[in-house]
């Protein structure tokens, strides 16, 4: 068998003394004339050689791999390394103190090297008086602040931390490993409060606002870009300073919400903390490279598919859905006339939009009148009618390969109890199949 001892194992290394003591006095079970041999084990250091540096001390201890990376990054480990150098007094902070700063603190010390070097020096001093001999007080750093060195009973503290190990000896100084890292009174390692998210999901005809911004002037710089576009606007936003949506942010997405409607068929665009994103489908390439057109140059991260194609449940529910709507919000003409009312206009957009979320479907536009006047006039006039429907929503984007119009006259009037309702029966409706 063979093992490997690597050169930390002789820090603290204590030597085994035999001496002579006799038993304990009144011990029943012992005759006090007995002498008993008893092997004591004495903490001591006095036999320890020295290390080559400081460096070394650190680089050969596990329970400071963490700080030899650190010094590693900062440079400052070719002057610990240099046995002319110093001498110097490392309090090397250990694994566990460093990670007790928590990743983000840890993630900024080493992403920025003046500051990383800084609160390295903060844990060096010159000078490498044994631990009992420095005197109570502040101890100059590196840096040029000051630690404060007293201590509480038998333990040894530097600042807010306890030395865990003392006077490990090296040509160019001495290492005392402590439990805290060492951070100067002007510098704050406390992680940031990360940015709050915001999301703005846009479906049918609405748009639903969640998440956190830093003030009203955020929140109405969003409601106005998404009311302004479409019709049914939900605010679920709150307000926190402390972590809200920041105003130039908050002004990007608001373009990207305005340009939403045009270009999308569905979409969810937001803030997720780091980055600006919109994720949705598009109904044809035009639509897709226009709208990267505008989020490209205001650094919007796109995730774009091409819109789904419809099953034919797809197809039926899509019809449900716009013949109720329809019935609930009429689509209004000018009486005796085909010129579409400007009512007409917003319950257009949301058929359009319906339609424009599939790929893969067939529509037809149905025109009806009720039973007045002539019975040939009415079915020229749902014709008629049927045509400005179909001509609007081809103008909203809806294919016009997939999408016909027919009128019906008065020939399927609207009964109640078997009397007309003449207002129900001037109607448009759809039919849509899953092509």
């Amino acid at each position: 068998r063979a093992i490997d001892l690597d050169r930390s194992c002789r820090v603290n290394r204590a030597p085994v003394v035999d001496t002579t003591t006799t038993s304990i006095a009144g011990d029943a079970t012992t005759d006090p004339s007995d002498d008993v041999t008893v092997s004591q084990v004495l903490p001591t250091t006095t036999d320890v050689a020295d290390f080559a540096s400081i460096a070394e001390i650190v680089s050969s201890s596990p329970e400071l791999a963490l700080l030899w990376v650190l010094l590693q990054e900062s440079g400052l480990d070719a002057t610990l390394a240099d046995p002319a150098a110093g001498p110097y007094t490392l309090f090397a902070p250990t694994n566990t103190a460093l990670d007790a700063l928590g990743a983000d603190s840890l993630a900024q010390l080493r992403s920025d090297p003046d500051l990383l070097l800084r609160v390295l020096e903060h844990h060096i001093a010159n000078g490498a008086p044994a631990s009992a001999d420095l005197p109570a007080g502040p101890l100059t750093m590196l840096d040029g602040s000051g630690v404060d060195v007293r201590r509480s009973g038998s333990t040894l503290r530097i600042g807010p931390a306890s030395v865990l190990t003392a006077d490990l000896p090296a040509v160019n100084g001495a290492v005392h490993t402590v439990d805290r890292v060492l951070v100067p009174d002007d510098v704050d390692l406390s992680p940031a409060e990360a940015p709050a998210e915001v999301a703005v999901v846009y479906a049918d005809d609405g748009m639903t606002l969640r998440g956190i911004v830093a003030s009203e002037v955020e929140r109405a710089a969003l409601v106005n870009a998404a009311a302004g576009v479409v019709a049914d606007v939900v605010d679920e936003l709150t307000v926190d300073s402390a972590v809200g949506l920041d105003s130039a942010t908050a002004t990007t997405l608001a373009q990207v919400v305005a340009a939403l409607p045009a270009h999308l068929v569905a979409a969810v665009a937001g803030f997720d903390g780091e980055s600006l994103y919109v994720r949705g489908s598009y109904a044809g390439a035009t639509d897709r490279d226009a709208l990267l057109a505008i989020v490209g140059p205001l650094g919007v991260i796109a995730e774009l598919a091409e819109r789904p194609t419809a099953t034919v449940d797809d197809a039926a529910r899509l019809e449900a859905e716009l013949n109720e709507f329809v019935a609930a919000n009429p689509i209004l003409f000018a009486p005796g006339s085909a010129a579409l009312d400007v009512s007409a206009a917003p319950i257009l957009d949301r058929v359009a939009r319906g339609l424009r979320g599939f790929a893969g479907l067939t529509v037809a536009v149905e025109g009806h009148t009720d039973s007045d006047g002539l019975a040939p006039a009415n079915l020229a006039l749902s014709q008629q009618r049927a045509d400005a429907v179909r001509d609007a929503l081809v103008a909203r984007g809806v294919d016009e390969a997939s999408i016909t119009a027919e009128g019906f006259g008065s020939e399927r009037p609207v009964l109640v109890q078997g009397v007309e309702d003449k207002a129900a029966s001037r109607r448009v409706e759809f039919r849509v199949v899953a092509a």
